[in-house]
């Protein structure tokens, strides 16, 4: 793989299109369209500290955009984790109302409502939410995750401990309700948002579990568990001590 195609990968990593990668880099570098357009076009290469600016600024490695040599992805952060705890490295934003949304950044809601009122839905709760938290589309795309198909939300008590201590966040796949045994989702269940482990039973019966070994295991039968909506997977975490 060519320089060239190295660099239009990484922009395509943050959403930017073959169309719009020349001004995108021109921006992001402070260097002209006609400059950033040559290296898309493989008729020139950028200094090193463009390199490294490109590299930050998509989440890649320097190395590897350089010289096409070691992993893809960067452990270095673009702006500062929520939690140096998270599963996947890095790319939640500080940020305040005013800070300007960067191209290669995205924004998912955010709620701390631990209680949903009897019949309303996930839905429901993202329409009012007023907080959001921006993710580098880098962080997503290592995790596979589509920017339309991520909300984050507070996890409240004890049940998820060690693992979660109340006040964590999570970041949750709504694409993903399908159970797959011993994965952690959010789930409405009588009216309350939880966080809990799935596994599925005989007979479409349903187990739910605490990493908290002094809660014990709950195990729903087929008709209980049409109390129960699957509203994603638990694709990240953040955990402040």
């Amino acid at each position: 793989m060519s320089f060239s195609e190295r660099l239009l990968k990484a922009t395509n990593l943050v959403g930017v299109q073959r169309h719009g990668a020349g001004s995108w880099l021109a921006k992001q570098t402070g260097t002209t369209v006609k400059a950033a357009n040559k290296w898309l076009n493989g008729e020139s290469q950028p200094r090193r500290d463009k390199v490294q600016i490109i590299a930050r600024s998509t989440g890649v490695r320097v190395e590897w955009l350089e010289y096409g040599t070691g992993e893809l992805f960067s452990d270095n952060k673009v702006g500062e984790e929520l939690s140096p705890y998270s599963p996947l490295l890095g790319n939640v934003d500080a940020w305040d109302s005013d800070t300007p949304l960067e191209p290669y950044e995205v924004e998912v809601p955010f709620f701390s409502e631990v209680e949903l009122s009897a019949g309303k839905g996930f839905t429901s709760v993202l329409d009012i939410a007023t907080q959001k938290l921006r993710f580098n589309l880098s962080t997503l795309n290592k995790a596979g995750v589509s920017p339309d198909s991520v909300a984050c939300c507070k996890v409240s008590g004890d049940s998820m401990e060690p693992v979660l201590p109340t006040g964590s966040t999570v970041g949750v796949d709504t694409s993903q309700r399908k159970v797959l045994d011993g994965k952690m989702y959010a789930i409405e269940h009588g009216g309350m948002l939880r966080v809990k482990y799935l596994y599925r039973l005989p007979f479409n019966g349903l187990r739910i579990r605490s990493a908290n070994p002094d809660h014990h295991d709950e195990e729903l039968s087929a008709e209980s568990t049409k109390d129960i909506r699957i509203i994603g997977r638990v694709f990240w975490y953040s955990v402040l001590l």
